[in-house]
């Protein structure tokens, strides 16, 4: 997703818009597949969904953004048409207008934000396609459920429930969310160091639809930046923050981190994933562009010092 500001609108000298036009030229050689899509207001998330459909030479798969500055602001729920590995015409790769949208971008409705927030993040449930979680600046996060939604009922629709826990203001322009993959689980970061555990389908929600948390974990001493679930695991997870620490936790266990890997940066860390295929390998990304992989068997060296496999 693409907002409309381009490389020679903020490089006078005109050295970024030849570098973007070279770039451009040689996107065939670089790319199996390019689209370009452009979007009239700034996206702050972008969310792959479900496969809608497949043919012998595309995909179309759902897919979730926001749009900041909007009016008013709101999810986008759309569907992408995807050219299957080795079937996209490359002279025809390179030709796209910066200013236009993508014919293979289809939008079906948008929803509108709660108290028109701008939504930081928006990810989905494993256990239902048609259930999205939205991490605002607001305290609260909040459940759609898309089912019935439609062009005409989709802007004055109403969120489904409400997870409640955070601290007012704790959430301003913090994007630490993920979802379980085993169970309908949702994690949530906050500017004060805490996380918190939700269950959306336990019976810990009240009458107006507001989910209570199941578990809250302190560890952190500051921001935290990203949370991740472990994959196949239906209680693991990790954890980055701005006070430089990777924090592992198990909610069988306590309130507190089961394993802390030591330091080995002096910025902010921002982002941490774990390997789909390999569950023992993790990276993480640090507010200076670095990224790091860890084995979590072999975390640390045998002085006590981190010790990543590749950096």
């Amino acid at each position: 997703a693409n907002a409309r500001s381009m490389p020679w609108e903020w490089d006078s000298g005109g050295q970024a818009a030849m570098a973007y036009q070279q770039w451009k030229r040689h996107s065939p050689l670089l790319y199996d597949l390019l689209t370009n899509h452009n979007l009239v207001h700034p996206s702050p998330c972008f969310r792959w969904g479900h496969l809608i459909s497949e043919d012998s030479s595309y995909i179309v798969q759902r897919v979730y953004y926001s749009e900041r500055g909007a009016a008013p602001n709101s999810i986008v729920i759309a569907n992408a048409k995807i050219a299957k590995p080795r079937t996209s015409d490359p002279t025809k790769m390179d030709k796209w207008d910066e200013n236009q949208q993508s014919i293979n971008m289809q939008t079906l409705f948008r929803i509108n934000t709660p108290e028109k927030t701008e939504v930081n993040k928006v990810y989905t449930i494993a256990q239902n396609k048609n259930i999205l979680v939205a991490k605002s600046d607001l305290s609260d996060l909040h459940l759609f459920d898309i089912t019935n939604s439609t062009p005409l009922n989709s802007q004055n629709q109403k969120p489904s429930a409400t997870l409640q826990g955070h601290d007012q203001e704790a959430c301003e322009s913090n994007f630490a969310l993920d979802t379980c993959s085993q169970q309908p689980w949702v994690l949530s970061g906050d500017k004060q160091g805490v996380i918190l555990l939700w269950d959306i389908e336990s019976g810990n929600r009240t009458a107006f639809g507001t989910v209570q948390v199941l578990k809250r974990f302190e560890g952190h001493t500051e921001t935290v930046e990203d949370v991740c679930f472990k994959p196949n695991s239906a209680s693991e997870f990790c954890s980055v923050g701005d006070d430089q620490r990777l924090l592992f936790w198990d909610a069988r266990s306590k309130h507190s981190p089961i394993q802390e890997a030591p330091k080995w940066c002096t910025v902010d860390l921002h982002c941490v994933d774990w390997n789909q295929e390999h569950d023992a390998l993790l990276v993480t990304g640090t507010a200076d562009g670095a990224t790091f992989v860890f084995d979590r068997r072999k975390i640390e060296g045998p002085n006590g010092e981190a010790s990543p496999l590749h950096s």
